[in-house]
């Protein structure tokens, strides 16, 4: 075990990527990830279906691009807000679960692939629960006096 921890050692370059692995591993157990990635990931989908059609949309009326990229910039945004407001992170996941619900409306949903990571990110981020300290928690039957 020890040959196998100088081994790593002498590899120049691998304590500054150790050390910023351990610092991304210590922010993202703080928050909400694969909640916010996802719907971040989802945004980005519902926004590129518009995006491809509006060549041939602009003719019919442009209020489909329009109100498809509006439903996708904010998809967007609430996974930005569950990534960099974890406090919020049930609010946000919310808010994301309906809005890719609403983007079938104008972006056909990401062609419901991105209504549906949509969906299962806004429930991650609405399931997260931050993780507790030791010395603070404390029994549901005990009753106070």
């Amino acid at each position: 075990m020890a040959s196998e921890q100088t081994n790593t050692t002498m590899i120049p370059g691998i304590a500054p990527l150790r050390r910023r692995h351990n610092q991304f591993t210590a922010w993202r157990v703080k928050r909400p990830f694969l909640g916010g990635v996802l719907l971040l990931l989802a945004g980005l989908i519902i926004g590129y279906v518009p995006l491809q059609f509006a060549g041939e949309l602009i003719f019919i009326g442009g209020t489909f691009t329009i109100i498809g990229l509006v439903f996708a910039t904010f998809v967007f945004l609430t996974g930005v807000g569950a990534l960099a407001m974890p406090e919020h992170a049930t609010i946000f996941g919310v808010a994301g679960v309906v809005l890719s619900i609403l983007s079938l409306m104008g972006a056909l949903g990401g062609l419901l692939i991105g209504m549906l990571i949509g969906i299962i990110g806004g429930n991650l981020c609405v399931a997260w629960e931050r993780k507790r300290k030791t010395g603070d928690d404390t029994s549901a039957g005990e009753a106070s006096a």
